[in-house]
């Protein structure tokens, strides 16, 4: 048995589904058996489709963080990204006094972390 490549595990399972497979055909007919397999093959098939989904969308969102890091570590701002009055009202904030300065920081870091999720 071959486990390497997608017809190997295809021809696996399909040779176990065969013996599973005969009893119920000779119990209860070759109709039940095509819609058996039909809907063996569209189960597997949605399966395939949500697995990708969920894939693509944690490909993306590590891609996101890798340039949040990338952006971090070059000492860039995620504030330029911002609207101006948004920047002009962390400036302000910003010159209050240093008590005030930590916080705001760390809202700037989990507005950064919420926007990876």
């Amino acid at each position: 048995m071959n486990f390497e490549n997608k017809e190997g595990r295809q021809d696996y399972l399909n040779k176990k589904l065969d013996d599973l497979l005969e009893g119920i055909n000779t119990s209860y007919g070759q109709s039940l058996l095509n819609e058996l397999v039909q809907r063996l093959h569209r189960t597997i098939e949605d399966f395939n489709e949500e697995f990708q989904g969920i894939i693509g969308d944690l490909k993306d969102n590590s891609e996101r963080r890798n340039q949040i890091i990338h952006d971090l570590m070059e000492g860039k701002e995620l504030a330029k990204k911002k609207n101006p009055t948004t920047v002009e009202a962390s400036i302000t904030n910003d010159t209050n006094d240093d008590t005030e300065s930590e916080p705001t920081e760390m809202s700037a870091w989990e507005k950064r972390l919420e926007g990876l999720e």
